[in-house]
C-alpha cells in the first residue's frame, strides 16, 4: 500500500493543493483529471521532490516519508522508489537511447555496465525500439523520445512510477505509440500515477481516477464508477465537457 495523505502546497499567497490523500494498491493505474491549472501537475511534482510542499507525507507500506522535512538520506531513499517520466522527454542530447536508459542504472543504481546495459535493451525492446538503440534523440520522433522516456522509468524497476501529460508535447498522430505503450506495462501489472487530459484512454487504462479542482479532491473511485455514475454535479460537467458519456464496461 502507498499513501499520501495531507498534501499541501502553495505558490506565494495562491493554494494549489490543498490537504490532499488517496491511497495507491500495487498494481494500480490511477489517473488524475481536472481542468487546466488545478494541481494536477503541481501534486506529482511534490511527490517526486521537484517541488517542496508546505505538508503531506508520501508512505510506501511502513515507511513514512515527512515530504518537507526529509534529509538527503531520506529524499535518496525516496527517490529510488520512483520514477517520473515527462511531459518533454528530458533526454541527454548528447547520449543514444541507449545510454539514457542506461545512466541511472549505472549513476544512481551503481550496476557494471554489461548488466545496465543488457536490462536498457531489454526495456527498449519491450517499448518497441529493438532497432533505435543507437540512434540520438534528434533522430527519433517525438513518440520515439517518449518512448525512451518510458524504458528509462522502467528499467529503475520503480515501485511507482509517475507520468505527467506524457503525450502533451506529441503531434497528433503519435499520440497513440505511446498511450499504446502505456497501456501495456500497466498491463504487466506496474503501478502508474499519471496526469492525463486523454478522457478516452483515461477511462480505458486506468483502474482508479481522481478529480481534481482548485487544488481539492473533488471526487475519487473506479474508473467504472467515475466514468459511469460520477456521483458529484462538476464531475459530470467536465466530463460531458470532455464528450465522455456512459458506455460498455471496459478492462485493462
Amino acid at each position: 500500500m502507498i499513501s499520501v495523505r495531507h498534501l499541501s502546497k502553495k505558490f506565494g499567497e495562491n493554494v494549489v493543493l490543498d490537504d490532499v490523500s488517496f491511497d495507491i494498491e500495487k498494481g494500480d493505474v490511477i489517473a488524475i483529471i481536472g481542468p487546466s491549472g488545478t494541481g494536477k501537475s503541481t501534486l506529482l511534482r511534490c511527490l517526486d521532490l521537484l517541488e517542496h510542499p508546505e505538508e503531506g507525507s508520501l508512505s510506501f507500506d511502513e515507511e513514512n516519508y515527512d515530504l518537507p522535512k526529509l534529509d538527503k538520506k531520506g529524499t535518496r531513499s525516496l527517490t529510488r522508489r520512483t520514477a517520473m517520466v515527462f511531459q518533454s522527454f528530458n533526454l541527454f542530447e548528447r547520449k543514444t537511447a541507449l545510454q539514457n536508459v542506461m545512466e541511472a542504472l549505472l549513476l544512481v543504481q551503481k550496476k557494471d555496465k554489461e548488466k545496465a546495459r543488457e536490462i536498457a535493451v531489454a526495456r527498449l525492446t519491450e517499448v518497441g525500439l529493438a532497432d533505435k538503440l543507437d540512434y540520438y534523440p534528434k533522430h527519433l520522433s517525438g513518440g520515439q523520445q517518449q518512448r525512451v522516456a518510458i524504458a528509462r522509468a522502467l528499467a529503475l524497476q520503480p515501485e511507482l512510477i509517475y507520468m505527467d501529460e506524457p503525450t502533451s508535447a506529441l503531434d497528433p498522430e503519435l499520440v497513440n505509440e505511446v498511450l499504446d505503450t502505456i497501456k501495456l506495462i500497466a498491463k504487466q501489472g506496474n503501478t502508474l500515477l499519471l496526469v492525463s487530459h486523454e478522457m478516452q484512454f483515461v477511462k480505458n487504462v486506468a483502474t482508479k481516477v481522481i478529480f481534481l479542482e482548485g487544488g481539492k479532491i473533488i471526487e475519487k473511485g473506479t474508473t467504472e464508477q467515475i466514468f459511469e455514475d460520477p456521483k458529484n454535479e462538476r464531475t459530470k460537467q467536465f466530463l460531458a465537457r470532455n464528450n465522455i458519456h456512459p458506455g460498455p464496461e471496459y478492462t485493462i
